[in-house]
């Protein structure tokens, strides 16, 4: 390969990783920052998102293509202060890769929010952090590898 392809494939590795890891590493910065300053309340699980943009909601936690399961990220509706009567719907940013931390329907989560802003939650949930954490290593990676040479 010549240098010049070898350094687009590095800065694009680098570029992919640093974007990946905003989007991933966004909703966990946020979720530690609610839960250390914000509002926590208890939420139900409601349903299932499907996969990327889709808005329907799912009664099963998990969807087949193909001959796989994949794990659908959780719906939740939580009340906008604690014993209040008014509530919001919310969803989970990130699926779980593994799939006995995958939530049930009608489960109680641990919900974390700004408090001048309630519309702004996440499910403050291990299985979400675990996945997230997996991601971000890979992100990481990622741009390591953009950076370091092997050596041979």
């Amino acid at each position: 390969m010549s240098p010049f392809t070898t350094f687009i494939f590095r800065m694009l590795l680098v570029a992919g990783g640093c974007i990946l890891l905003y989007i991933i590493g966004k909703p966990v910065v946020e979720t530690i920052q609610f839960q250390i300053n914000g509002e926590s309340v208890q939420g139900i699980v409601i349903g299932f998102r499907g996969s990327k943009n889709s808005t329907t909601v799912f009664e099963d936690n998990t969807a087949k293509y193909r001959t796989k399961y994949r794990a659908r990220r959780p719906v939740y509706r939580y009340p906008i202060k604690s014993g209040s009567l008014d509530s919001l719907d919310g969803y989970a940013k990130s699926t779980i890769i593994f799939p006995w931390l995958n939530f049930e329907r009608h489960e109680r989560v641990k919900v974390v929010m700004d408090p001048k802003d309630p519309s702004r939650s996440h499910i403050f949930s291990p299985g979400i952090f675990f996945t997230d954490f997996l991601l971000i290593v890979l992100c990481l990676y990622m741009i390591k590898l953009g950076f370091t040479r092997p050596h041979s």
